[in-house]
């Protein structure tokens, strides 16, 4: 398959309104990654290197053996191209033009679209799983990602699988206490937000502070369904290891480390200290009609 940079018509950022400073959330996900380093979050800190050493276990055990894969929120690459390494037929999408840029540079033979989750450039029924690694915690409302869902399971084939990732409720909690900054009056204003509504800031924060959706533990099967999907498991991504402070020296040994967190991945009184969290699902091989609906 040809590299490529294929621009599509998507559901982007919308532009705020003229003569108001209204900047919309979608205008706040894509500043936010402009100024951001993605393409090196997954490879620079000892937390980074978790989260994709177990992404990447959770794929080994969790995606179909071989065939079609749509990176969706794909970012730079980092997961496209280990799957398109390891065989896999792989599409990646994403909202932001530097993620494309970056990621048609290291793509190993994949297709890069620049695209939106909620109205994909992909057709139906063509791939046999689709990875949603950051569309449903970057679109903070409840429809925006039941349209990324019904999206996903729009373009999976019959007995496709879904992954699905979103961020806990308690993430930042536990982040800000382990970075020492329970000291910022703001700090606990922002904890309150996020255990009440789920959304990660306040509107008027300035652009670039990371914005996102954070689901409680039980709302996640539930969305997934909503969409037509099977749900499979709820897994930890960095599960209990995400806060350690001696997580670097754990990652020595990583394969010890990986098989610890399996025995808990999915053990409910454990799910929320993970940062991340992965749902399991897949499209129905019968009974298409009445679930899209």
């Amino acid at each position: 398959m040809i590299k490529q940079q294929i621009p599509c018509q998507t559901r982007g950022a919308e532009p705020a309104r003229e003569g108001t400073s209204v900047v919309t959330r979608d205008e706040r996900v894509l500043r936010h990654y402009a100024l951001s380093d993605e393409a090196g979050r997954l490879w620079a800190t000892p937390r980074g290197e978790l989260t994709r050493r177990r992404t990447w276990d959770i794929f080994e055990r969790f995606l179909p053996e071989s065939g079609q894969v749509a990176d969706i929120g794909g970012g730079p690459g980092t997961h496209a191209s280990h799957l398109a390494r390891l065989g896999y037929d792989v599409v990646l999408v994403d909202p932001v033009p530097k993620h494309i840029e970056q990621a048609t540079a290291v793509a190993a033979g994949f297709p890069c679209h620049l695209g939106d989750a909620r109205s994909l450039p992909l057709p139906d029924a063509s791939f046999d799983a689709v990875l949603l690694m950051g569309p449903l915690y970057h679109l903070a409302d409840a429809a925006d990602r039941q349209s990324a869902l019904r999206e996903a399971f729009r373009v999976l084939r019959p007995g496709g699988r879904l992954l699905a990732e979103v961020i806990s409720r308690y993430a930042w909690i536990i982040d800000a206490t382990a970075r020492g900054l329970l000291g910022d009056q703001d700090i606990w204003d922002t904890f309150d937000l996020n255990l009440r509504t789920g959304q990660s800031n306040i509107p008027d924060r300035p652009d670039d502070v990371f914005w996102a959706y954070f689901h409680r533990i039980e709302e996640v099967g539930p969305e997934v369904e909503r969409a037509g999907f099977i749900h499979e498991r709820l897994l930890a991504v960095e599960g209990f290891a995400g806060p350690l402070g001696n997580l670097e020296e754990l990652l020595r040994e990583p394969e010890q480390l990986m098989r610890a967190i399996r025995l808990t991945e999915s053990e409910p009184a454990m799910l929320g200290v993970s940062a991340h969290l992965m749902a399991v699902a897949a499209k129905p091989v019968i009974g298409l009609g009445a679930a899209a609906e």
